[in-house]
């Protein structure tokens, strides 16, 4: 169809249409010039051969509603919205960039620096349309814009869940949504936002890796993968690239919701570690009871020098480096480790732990009782001797005394001695 017929129409009295974008499944982009204030502005236009599709108007409808919510600079702001004469559009502002699909298909392969640069700016943007309550579902390298400077824009929020709406269904929407899709989504599950953190490893295992983790002949061999295989680690496309990196992709990618990150907010504070230390291993403790609680890293099937296989508060580890020798602590023998928070192998005793309170024997109370007891007894005693040869020195001496003085008196007076 020509699309260039409305070039130099105005529509709504307002906006000059000046030539054409792009085109999608649905609509017909142009950038266009708002009278009103001399701006460049892009308009989204319905096809007319759809513009009287009740589905298609909704969705239409339903991107105007979603973006209207949201306000952050790496989301495609609306300007205004048209949909009530024979011209059904949406304005928006006016990106001079190419999309993230196209810049892909350039460069093949990204470094994982400008990868992790790119998914940080959509990671903010996905949080922040979380928490207002929109959910993208169709998260894909169409539908991000990649301007000068590496700026990022999120776009198309065409069949975003919105906050008391009616859902707007994916059936026959834009190819290439199948190769990002959630294995909740292909299952026909309630999803949320984690949904959107899924798609969005999909497209960080691609840019890096040069190719999608899976592929198939038919979207539902695709379908297929996506809800029981698990994709190929990237490292073993890129050997090259920060094995913290290749554990994001992977956690954002498990199969089940409540393993993967639980907010986009929690994979961009990853992201941000890696950027700044992409020595930096990642490690899980126990799973989270509730799905808003921190869940971290995947860790992969190379890593298994340690033993902990899960991480709910975030941890990280360094590749190891050398250290001073340290003298050996000696064995408890209890059979617990040096570090006090696990027994040795093959041993029954168990190890209290940090804050635990501790319970002794009845009969070692009664030993130590006892042993007090006995221990008073004897200090009575002594100190009972000790005071009574005390007091009879001092009678011994009063009496020699007494005896001394009367020996002299008699002496004095009678002239006589006593032997």
């Amino acid at each position: 169809m020509n699309y260039d017929k409305n070039i130099g129409k105005i529509f709504d009295d307002r906006y000059r249409i000046n030539r054409v974008v792009g085109e999608g499944g649905m609509a017909v982009v142009y950038e266009a010039t708002d009278l009103s204030s001399g701006k460049r502005v892009a308009v989204k236009m319905l096809k007319e051969s759809i513009s009287d599709n009740t589905q298609a108007l909704r969705r239409f409808i339903n991107e105007s509603k979603a973006v209207a919510m949201l306000n952050h600079p790496n989301i495609v702001k609306i300007v205004d919205v048209s949909v009530k004469t024979e011209h059904k559009f949406i304005v928006m502002e006016y990106i001079k960039g190419i999309t993230l699909r196209d810049y892909m298909n350039k460069k093949v392969k990204l470094g994982w620096q400008e990868a992790t640069a790119f998914i940080a700016q959509i990671l903010q943007a996905l949080d922040h349309a979380h928490m207002k309550g929109v959910i993208h579902r169709d998260i894909k390298p169409q539908n991000i814009m990649v301007m000068e400077g590496g700026i990022i824009k999120v776009a198309d929020f065409g069949i975003a869940k919105i906050p008391n709406a009616e859902t707007v269904t994916m059936v026959d929407h834009a190819v290439g949504t199948i190769y990002y899709i959630s294995p909740e989504q292909a299952k026909g599950k309630k999803i949320d936002a984690r949904s959107d953190l899924y798609s969005l490893g999909v497209m960080f295992y691609e840019m890096v890796a040069g190719q999608l983790p899976f592929m198939a002949e038919s979207s539902y061999a695709i379908m297929h993968m996506h809800i029981n295989d698990a994709p190929k680690p990237p490292k073993e496309h890129v050997p090259q690239l920060p094995l913290g990196v290749e554990q994001i992709i992977l956690c954002a990618m498990e199969k089940e919701p409540n393993k993967r990150y639980q907010s986009a907010s929690q994979m961009h504070r990853h992201i941000l570690r890696i950027q700044q230390d992409p020595t930096l291993i990642f490690q899980r403790q126990t799973p989270p009871r509730t799905p808003t609680a921190e869940v971290a890293i995947q860790r992969t099937t190379r890593n298994t020098d340690t033993s902990d296989k899960e991480e709910t508060s975030v941890k990280t580890v360094r590749k190891p480096t050398p250290t001073p020798t340290k003298p050996a602590k000696p064995k408890n023998p209890t059979g617990a480790s040096a570090h006090g928070n696990r027994t040795e192998k093959g041993s029954s005793a168990a190890v209290k732990r940090k804050g635990a309170p501790v319970y002794v024997p009845f009969s070692v109370v009664i030993v130590i009782c006892v042993a007090f007891l006995l221990l008073a007894a004897v200090g009575f005693f002594v100190i009972f001797q000790v005071l009574y040869h005390a007091k009879m020195s001092e009678f011994y001496t009063a009496f020699t005394q007494a005896f001394q003085n009367l020996h002299d008196i008699i002496t004095l007076r009678t002239g006589m001695k006593f032997l």
